[in-house]
C-alpha cells in the first residue's frame, strides 16, 4: 500500500509537467490564381491536391476573389464547395473588378479573423498576412497564418514583412502556425528573421518553384513556439502543372502543458 501512495504521489506531483498532443495536417499553396503551368484556368486541379492530401489546413496565396481574368468565380468560396472546409479571404488589393489575396481552408472551426497589412514600398504590389484563430478539439486555440511576402528583387521589403510579422506574433498567447510564399530561400537574411522566432517544420525539404522544373526553396510552414511542437513527414508534392508552385504538406504534433513551464 506504501508503494502504491508513493507511486500516487509522484503522479500527481508531475502533472505540471505532463503534455497532451493534438496532431494537424498542413498544406501550404500558391496557386497562382489557378493559371496553370499551361495558361488554363482549372481551380479543380487545385481541389484535387487538396482533396488527395486531406490537410486539417490550408494556406493558400495568389487567390482571385470574383476577377474579371478568373471569370468572376470566388475561388476560395469554390474550394470550400469542393473540399467541405471553413474560409477565410484576406484581401491584399482590388483587381479586375474583384479582389486578390491569400486565403484559408480549415476542417476545424474559425472563431476570429485578422488580416495583417504588411510594410512596402509604394507603387509595388501590397501584401497582407490572413491571420485565422482556429478551434482545436478540446476548447485549445490556434493562429493560422497564411502570408505572401514581396517578389521583388531587392530583399528590402521582405526584410521589413518578415521583421513585421515576427513583431505581430512575439509573445503570442496562443500556438502560431505560419505558412505561404515567402519569396526567399532559406539562407536569405528575411527568412532568418523569421526563424528567430518560429521553427521551420519544412527544413530539409527541396525546391517549391518553379513546378515543373523546381530549382528554389520559397515556400514555408513555420512554428511558433518552437519547442512545442514534433514535425512528421514533411515533404514537397510532386504537383507539376496544377500552378507555378508546388504545393508543400506536413503532419504536426502540437504539444500543450497542463500549466506555465
Amino acid at each position: 500500500m506504501k508503494r502504491i501512495l508513493i507511486l500516487t504521489a509522484l503522479t500527481v506531483s508531475s502533472l505540471p509537467f505532463m503534455l497532451s498532443a493534438q496532431h494537424l495536417k498542413v498544406l501550404t499553396y500558391n496557386i497562382h490564381h489557378a493559371e496553370n503551368m499551361n495558361g488554363e484556368t482549372d481551380l479543380q486541379s487545385i481541389a484535387n491536391v487538396i482533396l488527395a492530401t486531406n490537410p486539417d489546413l490550408v494556406a493558400l496565396q495568389e487567390v482571385d476573389s470574383v476577377t474579371g481574368r478568373t471569370n468572376g468565380v470566388d475561388q476560395l468560396k469554390e474550394l470550400a464547395s469542393l473540399t467541405g472546409m471553413y474560409t477565410y479571404f484576406a484581401k491584399a488589393m482590388n483587381y479586375d473588378g474583384g479582389g486578390y489575396g491569400t486565403g484559408i481552408l480549415s476542417r476545424l472551426p474559425i472563431t476570429a479573423k485578422e488580416r495583417i497589412a504588411l510594410p512596402g514600398t509604394a507603387g509595388r504590389e501590397p501584401r497582407v498576412a490572413g491571420v485565422a484563430t482556429i478551434k482545436l478539439p478540446g476548447d485549445s486555440m490556434l493562429q493560422f497564418v497564411s502570408a505572401h511576402l514581396d517578389a521583388g528583387k531587392d530583399p528590402a521589403d521582405r526584410v521589413s514583412q518578415a521583421t513585421a510579422l515576427v513583431k505581430h506574433f512575439t509573445d503570442a498567447k496562443t500556438p502560431v502556425i505560419l505558412a505561404g510564399d515567402l519569396n526567399a530561400p532559406p539562407a536569405a537574411k528575411e527568412i532568418t528573421i523569421l526563424k528567430e522566432l518560429f521553427a521551420d517544420a519544412t527544413q530539409g525539404t527541396g525546391p517549391t518553384c518553379p513546378s515543373d522544373t523546381p530549382t528554389v526553396k520559397l515556400d514555408y510552414i513555420l512554428l511558433y513556439p518552437k519547442q512545442h511542437w514534433e514535425v512528421v513527414e514533411p515533404r514537397v508534392i510532386a504537383e507539376t502543372v496544377a500552378s507555378d508552385h508546388r504545393p508543400v504538406v506536413c503532419e504536426l504534433r502540437i504539444k500543450h502543458t497542463t500549466s506555465d513551464e
